[in-house]
């Protein structure tokens, strides 16, 4: 079983590092999220090139809008400064993951976790690098130290959670999802990924985990499609074409909805023509979608539209030679 949402854990832990803020409130005014906040931070380190902090903010939002030259920059400015400060090894991790240097990265946050050992953040981080380069073993022992700082903190049992899944261990990976489930109950990345889990279990548990998941995100596309399908397995086509309708409705690219959509209409309704409008939605989408090119062949096959058939199950085989499905169509066409 493959880790369905290590994308977008990564992309939460390297696009974001909390800055500490000083206590005075004139420097909490300082940090502020306008659109020309790096001009003015850059103006406020004008007055005060004294601040790491100031240096380490405009770092972040340059890394925000993909200048990594200039957060490098700033970041080593603030390690001149400050070079104990553990926020800076922090966003300088970030920018060595950005840069695919992930060895770097790990070195920063151990230097993070040296500097401040009771900072579960490094931790977190440590354990969302290590799942990224697989080496599982390492990111459980992460977050179990972000865990012995922090025992309610529901994304250390999240990771452990997908470190477990991704070793085969299905049992381990449950107990420690549904922790993180319950210590927030709108976690949208656990709730999708347990709904994932029963769902290849064949369990209907994936349901109330789905619908918690649309609750934490509404009308969110994965979740809507991972229910089309989940319904479509149960050999409820009803319910199924309801939510890849619902799927196509709010996301009109989606090509795999109209392709469900329409083996659906072929297969289980006998709707040929409902079924030969889903697949060429499809394929107004992506015009070398084969299976759907197949699909739509088999269609017109079923409606003893012979020549059009071929036509499509030579179109298959110009996408992908020798499509074993595409050469048995035209056999039976032949015979």
């Amino acid at each position: 079983m493959r880790l369905l949402i290590l994308l977008g854990v990564l992309i939460m832990a390297f696009s974001s590092c909390e800055q500490q803020k000083n206590n005075s409130t004139d420097k909490e005014e300082r940090y502020i999220t306008s659109a020309d906040s790096i001009d003015i931070m850059t103006n406020l380190i004008s007055k005060d090139s004294s601040d790491y902090k100031l240096f380490l903010k405009r770092a972040y939002l340059n890394l925000e809008t993909g200048k990594v030259d200039p957060a490098f920059r700033d970041v080593n400015m603030a390690l001149e400064i400050e070079p104990t400060a553990p926020e800076n090894f922090l966003l300088l991790s970030d920018l060595y993951f950005v840069l695919g240097n992930i060895e770097s990265a790990v070195s920063a946050l151990r230097k993070a976790a040296e500097l401040d050992p009771n900072d579960e953040q490094a931790y977190i981080k440590l354990a969302e690098t290590y799942l990224m380069i697989k080496n599982y073993s390492m990111a459980k022992k992460s977050a179990d130290v972000a865990l012995a700082i922090n025992q309610n903190n529901e994304q250390a049992f999240f990771l452990k959670g997908i470190a477990f899944l991704e070793e085969g261990d299905t049992n381990n990976a449950i107990t420690h999802l549904r922790i993180a489930s319950n210590m927030d109950t709108t976690h949208y990345r656990v709730l999708i990924q347990l709904g994932s889990i029963y769902q290849q279990l064949n369990d209907t548990v994936a349901l109330d985990y789905y619908n918690a998941a649309l609750r934490a995100k509404p009308n969110d596309e994965f979740t809507l499609f991972s229910m089309a399908r989940f319904y479509q397995g149960l050999g409820d086509y009803e319910t199924a074409l309801a939510y890849y309708d619902k799927v196509i409705s709010s996301y009109p690219l989606n090509k795999k909805a109209f392709y469900n959509k329409g083996y659906i209409l072929l297969v289980e309704h006998e709707d040929f023509e409902g079924a030969a409008n889903a697949f060429q939605q499809a394929l107004n989408i992506d015009p070398s979608y084969v299976e759907a090119v197949y699909n739509l062949g088999r269609t017109y096959e079923a409606q003893g539209l012979y020549p059009e058939a071929i036509s499509k199950y030579r179109q298959a085989l110009e996408l992908h030679t020798n499509y074993p499905l595409a050469i048995e169509g035209l056999n039976r066409l032949k015979q």
